[in-house]
């Protein structure tokens, strides 16, 4: 039997080799753990897990590397492959057996992490795996990228089994009542530094966050992050109802996407806007989907918009302006804290640019330009014509 992974399970007064210095041996071994269980009902007995990563090897050849074959009482020859069994499910399924770590094991003894030799960091692997459906300390999107590191033979399982648990989790979300959500309203003209202080911002609180695509599907790439900054975002994109479940303190609701609704479990919201705050949902008229709609906002309505906006931020070119945010006419609140704005400095710094002629001189012949004779190098032409 030709394997990629394999476990070995035998005796410990049968096995006369050193584990550690056969798994070394063999440069076909990737990796490979291993442990004395000695504590168990049965007699004591190793449990052995070896990876050839993404080659594979014959039971045959490993029983004999191990020198697990033996005569029996009648005098027959074993090769020993009986001993050496296929992996069962994952690779991290097997190696928290090696601990008795799997739901199914608690009741058995459970063994140290620092009981098992290996070649690896079995910890850390261990701890990876659980992430799997640990929504409460990891982001849908923070579990992908492990499931993306994961052995090509395991990958699309291990998606799959993520995406229902993700969509389970987005539906139980929705019946929160409550949840703790802190808004942040950027706004200033373009090219002050919003964005960039939205992502400082999330990244000093060590948030995993999201940047809204377009302003045609805002969470079109939300992926369970704990932040999301509503980048450039205008009062005509959502409808103010919408707008306000969304920001809602109190109650998770879903947002409409293109491919699928999502629901946002996160904990900071950062809006960025070159539009002021005390200028949205005023009256007029808004075209969505080529459908004019006409806006009759109640001001009792704008008041629930403006007491969501936790913190509002004004960027200026020089200057930053911290508020506590907003009154109950939109309009920021007190003084304000004044900061410096750093992206003024950085803008004022000379970068080196790329030279881009020396690159098509490269790919593309030069077309020489015709000289142009001048007026100064023309002599007079003394001979006589000839008519």
């Amino acid at each position: 039997m030709v394997l990629r992974q394999m476990e070995i399970v035998t005796d410990a007064d049968k096995l006369n080799v050193d584990i550690q210095e056969t798994c070394m041996k063999y440069k076909t071994i990737k990796q490979w753990a291993y442990i004395l269980h000695d504590k168990d009902d049965t007699r004591p007995h190793y449990h052995i897990y070896i990876s050839f990563g993404n080659s594979s090897c014959d039971t045959a050849m490993v029983a004999k590397w191990f020198n697990l074959s033996y005569t029996d009482k009648d005098g027959k020859e074993h090769s020993g492959e009986q001993f050496i069994e296929r992996c069962k499910g994952r690779k991290t399924d097997m190696l928290l057996y090696l601990t008795h770590g799997n739901d199914s094991q608690k009741n058995k003894h459970q063994y140290s992490p620092d009981e098992v030799v290996a070649n690896f960091d079995f910890q850390v692997e261990i701890e990876n795996a659980k992430i799997i459906g640990d929504f409460e300390h990891f982001s849908y999107a923070q579990q992908l990228q492990y499931v993306n590191t994961l052995p090509l033979s395991e990958k699309a399982q291990i998606y799959t089994k993520l995406k229902k648990l993700w969509e389970l989790h987005c539906q139980c979300l929705a019946l929160r009542t409550d949840r703790k959500l802190q808004v942040v309203f950027v706004c200033g003209k373009g090219g002050t530094g919003k964005t960039y202080y939205a992502k400082k911002l999330l990244t000093s609180q060590n948030y995993d966050f999201c940047i809204s695509s377009s302003n045609n599907d805002p969470f079109q790439d939300y992926m369970g992050q704990r932040a999301i900054i509503l980048d450039d975002l205008r009062d005509d994109v959502f409808d103010l109802d919408d707008l306000l479940k969304i920001l809602d303190n109190d109650t998770s609701s879903s947002v409409r996407s293109r491919f699928a609704n999502k629901v946002f479990n996160g904990d900071m919201i950062v809006i960025t806007s070159p539009v002021p705050l005390v200028y949205w949902y005023k009256g007029g008229s808004v075209i969505r989907n080529g459908v004019v709609h006409e806006r009759h906002t109640e001001y009792d309505t704008l008041d629930q918009l403006y007491r969501r906006i936790g913190c509002y931020v004004v960027v200026g070119e020089k200057e930053i302006t911290v508020y506590d945010g907003v009154d109950k006419f939109g309009k920021p609140v007190g003084d304000g804290k004044v900061y410096e704005n750093e992206v003024y400095g950085l803008k004022r710094e000379q970068k080196e640019k790329f030279d881009y002629a020396s690159l098509f001189d490269k790919i593309c012949t030069c077309k020489q330009t015709p000289v142009q004779t001048k007026l100064s190098d023309l002599t007079e032409v003394k001979e006589p014509l000839p008519f």
